[in-house]
């Protein structure tokens, strides 16, 4: 597939309101670049639905300058598990300031169990010291600061030995997480705000800020091979296209080539009428905060 998805390869494009242009393509999923881990028991559970359904519901998001996935993790491996060679993605510029990237914290349950919740990051070969919330804007203005750890009782630097990366500092959360489950913590994912509130309210007992992760952290690890922990990255899109239903039969693609499946792909969609949702709407049990493009 050429690199530039304005090619003929582009099965179907829905330009918004405002310029915006979001691509429908097949593309070789061989090509494509993971940057978070996925969870081995989701990815069992959703490879055997996939089957069972015989089609793909929705497309996954890409950037179409780097073909780095977005959002879809799970879905990549999925079809690769099934001897898929074309997957359907929604190509999108993410250098546009309408894609915006944050993370995932977590939050902790279990107030009778605090101490122990210091002895599972020491574990994790981190240290903790208490800091002033006014102290400090981001832990990684910090040689060695790897997150935050905000209770009730007080707020937390976590620190490792040496600089870390953006990546080695998720890592690290990662293995916080791990010593927390064996110990049996129950741990969620929240945004920022909604931790936050949570943690106010008494919802949860401790939360677990990562650093702050930026679009070139996302761009420079898939490409280079690597992958940040699951439930690192939180990327807000303006809109994405739903419920295409392409045929397993279609991915797999024997025998034909690249264009000659975007072809059928196009000839698909074009026979469908194309309905827009506004943010905030509920499809399916959840409520999506962009714009959603269903085809009917």
């Amino acid at each position: 597939m050429d690199d530039d998805p304005s090619s003929s390869t582009v099965a179907f494009s829905i330009l918004r309101e405002g310029g915006t242009r979001l691509d429908l393509a097949l593309a070789e999923i061989d090509r494509l670049h993971l940057h978070e881990e996925t969870i081995p028991e989701l990815l069992e559970d959703l490879t055997r639905a996939i089957e069972e359904d015989g089609i793909l519901e929705d497309p996954v998001i890409v950037d179409r300058e780097t073909f780095v996935v977005l959002d879809g993790m799970h879905r990549v491996k999925a079809l690769r598990r099934l001897g898929c060679r074309f997957i359907p993605v929604c190509f999108v510029d993410y250098h546009s300031p309408e894609i915006r990237v944050d993370r995932w914290c977590r939050t902790v349950m279990d107030d009778t169990r605090m101490d122990e919740l210091r002895e599972c990051i020491e574990s994790a070969g981190l240290e903790i010291e208490e800091f002033s919330a006014s102290s400090l804007a981001e832990p990684p203005l910090v040689k060695g600061a790897v997150g935050v750890l905000e209770t009730r009782r007080g707020r937390y630097l976590l620190t490792s030995d040496g600089k870390m990366s953006v990546l080695s500092s998720f890592r690290a959360v990662g293995r916080v997480e791990g010593e927390l489950r064996s110990r049996g913590f129950k741990i969620g994912y929240e945004t920022e705000r909604d931790a936050e509130e949570k943690l106010r309210s008494g919802e949860v007992d401790a939360v677990i800020l990562p650093p702050k992760i930026g679009k070139e952290d996302v761009v420079e690890t898939a490409v280079r091979g690597e992958v940040f922990i699951h439930k690192a990255t939180r990327h807000i899109i303006p809109a994405r296209p739903m419920q295409v239903n392409v045929p397993l039969a279609l991915l797999r693609g024997s025998g034909l080539t690249l264009e000659e499946a975007n072809k059928r792909l196009s000839e698909m969609l074009r026979l469908r009428s194309l309905k827009r949702m506004p943010p905030g709407s509920l499809w399916k049990g959840r409520r999506y905060e962009e714009e959603i493009y269903l085809f009917e």
